[in-house]
């Protein structure tokens, strides 16, 4: 998810040498750009850095911020919701001895929470087999071991109540232990509600509440009340919850910002769903069009459709047709061949 993009940036970071502290930081990105500095993935990380020109070493805010001081379950598939009503904990667990116990495996069908170092077979699930779901690895691994060796090889961890049910009616309770996609996680989001997963601890998870840069480029965090120079990043795309028809929202953005906006790679792409997610209808339009007289697709900013996300179950030669993203799941571009439908739409600035 992109601050930066090949064609021209969806956002600029500012490196701001005034000292404050977290909140104070965050108000002052709010009132003169878009916000905190939100980054995700390493290429943000690069660019970051490479915004300012102060000597190292330098210490800066950005807005990542631990929420809450409890503990957050989740599951290492992404989308499957933790559901307190239907966890299966053995009796007296989870007991996280010594703060330590993060992990979980299955033990006869219940959950007990271990250090993540401890080594157990695990259970993989495998979203694209036509034969076996479940795939139980041959040797031991300790969980992060484990997690890779299923993403690898399969999809991920075996994740969720459902999965875990569907398990267990194909096998008989196993004396054994295993591990499964269940951790423990404190929880660290961006000022600005994206929901990027991406971290760049410098050693251990963090101490500390507030997020922030140091020299060698990698995060640590402190106590939010201490004051510090911060990154601020200006958005250069900007999700509009109005619900309107594609060309009234074609107008609108051309009158109020620069146009309807057009995403011409992947980094684009997951910066822009990241907007499409906190949408009031569940598509979003794009300033995507087609022509059946040529029989092709454009962007209204003129740039070719050369990266694409379209669901490929959308060909077809209707006229008249306008594309709009898929607010949820994997966020494909879909054709609406009804321009009068109305909808949420992003302009980019």
């Amino acid at each position: 998810g992109q601050c930066s993009s090949i064609g021209g940036q969806l956002c600029d970071y500012h490196f701001i040498r005034y000292e404050k502290t977290w909140e104070e930081a965050q108000k002052y990105c709010r009132k003169n750009h878009t916000d905190l500095a939100t980054v995700s993935n390493q290429t943000d990380m690069k660019r970051l850095r490479s915004s300012t020109t102060a000597k190292p070493p330098y210490k800066a805010w950005i807005g990542l911020q631990e929420n809450t001081p409890n503990i957050v379950w989740r599951w290492s598939l992404p989308g499957v919701k933790f559901n307190v009503t239907e966890s299966e904990w053995s009796d007296k667990q989870p007991d996280n001895v010594d703060d330590q116990e993060i992990c979980v495996r299955m033990h006869d069908g219940t959950w007990d929470d271990d250090h993540c170092s401890a080594k157990y077979k695990c259970i993989c699930y495998d979203d694209n087999s036509s034969g076996e779901t479940f795939h139980i690895s041959t040797s031991e691994m300790n969980w992060t071991e484990a997690q890779s060796y299923c993403r690898d090889n399969y999809t991920d961890l075996i994740s969720g109540v459902k999965q875990l049910e569907d398990f267990k009616t194909q096998r008989r309770k196993d004396a054994e232990a295993f591990w499964i996609g269940l951790f423990r996680d404190s929880y660290w989001s961006w000022s600005d509600g994206s929901s990027f997963s991406f971290r760049s601890w410098d050693k251990d998870e963090p101490k500390k509440t507030c997020a922030m840069t140091t020299s060698d480029g990698k995060w640590s965090s402190d106590d939010c009340n201490n004051k510090k120079p911060f990154f601020c990043y200006d958005d250069s795309v900007i999700l509009i919850k109005k619900n309107m028809t594609w060309v009234d929202a074609l107008y609108y953005c051309r009158d109020h910002y620069r146009d309807l906006v057009s995403i011409t790679n992947q980094d684009e792409q997951l910066w822009v769903q990241e907007r499409a997610k906190m949408a009031s209808t569940p598509y979003v339009w794009l300033g995507l069009r087609y022509t059946c007289t040529l029989d092709f697709w454009f962007w209204v900013t003129d740039e070719t459709v050369l990266y694409t996300n379209l669901d490929p179950d959308q060909s077809g030669d209707d006229c008249n047709v306008s594309g709009a993203m898929d607010r949820n799941g994997t966020h494909q571009w879909v054709k609406m061949i009804d321009d009068n439908y109305k909808f949420n739409f992003i302009c980019s600035k």
